[in-house]
């Protein structure tokens, strides 16, 4: 309901309630439960922005069409990611989404990649999350790209908007990370993605998000299947590279 595109009412009201609905849940967690920031045990971060400040940015970016926050290689960052993907700590997806919106303003002021021709400000680009397989989502519970999607999106509801049901895993592949080289990792994922409900990205922007890239095989190969159902641009956004 949050992400119906083509609600006759204004979803900014439903997104506030939501947001402080969520702050509240926080709140009265972080009371019973208090987080601490996994690199300085600060109360009430999952990884807090002076600890992802230490992390440098990544500054030459992959390609045109693809954005990513740092490099890999940094421990605080490995152990972030690792956390997120495999043991469950969900609550850190909204602090790498908070560094993930922080880079796209960045991008944005750059190189105007989310206006128009005329320098206005272009429609509002839709939030796709990289799918993982049905099997492998039911044996780790969640998908730690759509987590992230997901909180990126409410960092600014008048430019994104949060779109789950397009993009889709048609077979079950290898791990890209098992995969050695960029040729094989093509091979891997060619053919992985379908799209459904194509009606709802013809014509439109999209933001692609993922948690890593690599040799960018996976990103490619979404960015192509959307590009053929009719999205208007497809940009890519990673954690790290």
């Amino acid at each position: 309901m949050f992400y119906r595109e083509n609600s006759q009412l204004s979803t900014a009201p439903l997104f506030r309630a939501f947001e402080k609905f969520r702050a509240m849940v926080r709140c009265g967690l972080d009371v019973v439960f208090p987080q601490k920031c996994l690199g300085c045990k600060k109360e009430g971060f999952a990884f807090c922005p002076r600890c992802r400040g230490r992390i440098p940015w990544l500054t030459s970016p992959q390609s045109f069409d693809t954005i990513s926050v740092w490099q890999y290689e940094h421990p605080s960052l490995q152990k972030a990611l690792w956390k997120l993907k495999y043991r469950g700590k969900k609550e850190l997806a909204h602090d790498l989404a908070e560094s993930m919106y922080d880079k796209i303003l960045e991008t944005i002021a750059e190189n105007d990649l989310f206006s128009d021709p005329s320098g206005n400000m272009a429609e509002k680009y839709l939030v796709v999350p990289i799918p993982i397989h049905t099997n492998r989502k039911k044996e780790r519970g969640y998908n730690q790209s759509e987590l992230l999607a997901r909180e990126l999106a409410l960092f600014d509801t008048s430019l994104f908007l949060l779109e789950t049901g397009v993009l889709f895993k048609t077979k079950e592949t290898k791990s890209q990370v098992s995969v050695i080289n960029r040729e094989k990792r093509l091979r891997n994922i060619r053919g992985s993605f379908g799209v459904r409900n194509s009606e709802k990205i013809r014509g439109k922007n999209i933001l692609v998000v993922d948690d890593i890239t690599t040799t960018g095989a996976t990103l490619a190969e979404a960015r192509k299947v959307l590009l053929l159902a009719g999205a208007k641009t497809v940009i890519c956004v990673t954690v790290a590279h």
